[in-house]
């Protein structure tokens, strides 16, 4: 019996938090050593099977892991298979390498010179800034929503910075508004209750009189806001010390390292981006691209159709038309459920 030959044709793959090696057996050979490398200099044996394939649960999230295979026998162990790289992702992610490659081999263009790994990295931010788009923007706007910013008024301004990825201890960036509240108690944070405030129209930012008319949940005044720039105005200012509560949705950050993973892959929308940066590479070099668009035409219905509500068992209505009156609905009250 003679030393067997290196397994052939191994593949690397991940999803659900782990990575799945995969190989063609080799003749004569009784055990296959999985060996696994974070620098792909040092590796370690994480496993020995007699088995086509290994299912590696052990992997950390954004780690990029490189794996070679070597098949044993009595007469001794074969060289090792071409190291092959994967980065572990969440559930329906995937890490910009991931994508790059699989975008590459949409356009048919794996290890082609002519477009840059910069310039690929660029098309897919690109790319994940439209889909961020399309779902924030029209289909699904909760789907990214950073956490509720909440912050207490000072008492002698109408105008309050928004959120700008430094100020509020490193919040979030902003993007887009979801909604503002105010709190009904100076003192009961965090447990307080809260009401809606709305927008005013431009028309009426000189409504009030400032700064001697300042408006509180008990006062006379509605307090209202509306966006100027990365500011948010209020109208009444608002006296000191009153709680404000602010959903928003948050700029997007970009993939730049390798590592770095997706948080927009729900039900496989990661489709359009690596769609959409195949045919910004095609078009780079002036190929034809209309097959890769009636793809992307495709996605955009997909997402449009599938993002629309996230809650499953209550569809988003446009307004409440049946309980506005807290339930009454008694013939000749003036508010059944018709009006």
């Amino acid at each position: 019996m003679a030393i067997p030959a290196t397994p052939s044709n191994m593949i690397v793959q991940q999803a659900n938090h782990q990575v799945l090696v995969s190989y063609n057996l080799a003749l004569s050979a009784t055990s296959y050593n999985i060996n696994r490398s974070i620098d792909q200099i040092n590796y370690t044996v994480v496993a020995v099977i007699s088995a086509k394939q290994y299912l590696d649960t052990t992997v950390v999230i954004g780690t990029q892991y490189f794996y070679k295979v070597s098949a044993t026998n009595v007469d001794g162990t074969s060289p090792f298979t071409l190291p092959q790289s994967v980065i572990p992702s969440p559930n329906g992610e995937m890490a910009l390498a991931q994508i790059r490659l699989q975008a590459q081999q949409r356009a048919d263009r794996v290890n082609s010179p002519f477009v840059s790994t910069a310039e690929w990295n660029t098309y897919i931010n690109q790319s994940l800034f439209e889909l961020y788009d399309l779902l924030v923007t029209a289909y699904g706007e909760e789907y990214f929503a950073a956490p509720v910013l909440t912050f207490t008024t000072v008492g002698n301004t109408q105008f309050y910075p928004l959120p700008n990825g430094i100020n509020y201890s490193a919040a979030p960036a902003f993007y887009k508004l979801l909604g503002v509240d105010l709190g009904l108690n100076q003192s009961a944070q965090p447990n307080n209750g809260w009401v809606t405030v709305k927008r005013f129209n431009f028309i009426d930012r000189n409504k009030y009189f400032y700064p001697n008319t300042q408006s509180t949940i008990y006062g006379v005044f509605n307090m209202q806001y509306r966006l100027v720039g990365n500011q948010i105005e209020f109208i009444p200012a608002p006296s000191a010390n009153q709680p404000i509560r602010i959903w928003y949705i948050p700029r997007m950050e970009m993939l730049l390292q390798d590592t770095d993973i997706t948080t927009s892959g729900i039900s496989g929308w990661i489709e359009y981006i690596i769609t959409d940066a195949a045919i910004k590479a095609m078009q780079k070099e002036e190929s034809d691209v209309s097959v890769l668009m009636l793809q992307k035409g495709v996605l955009i219905k997909r997402i449009e159709a599938s993002s629309m509500n996230r809650d499953a068992g209550q569809a988003d209505t446009i307004s409440d038309t049946r309980n506005r009156n807290g339930g009454n609905s008694g013939a000749g009250s003036g508010f059944g459920a018709g009006w």
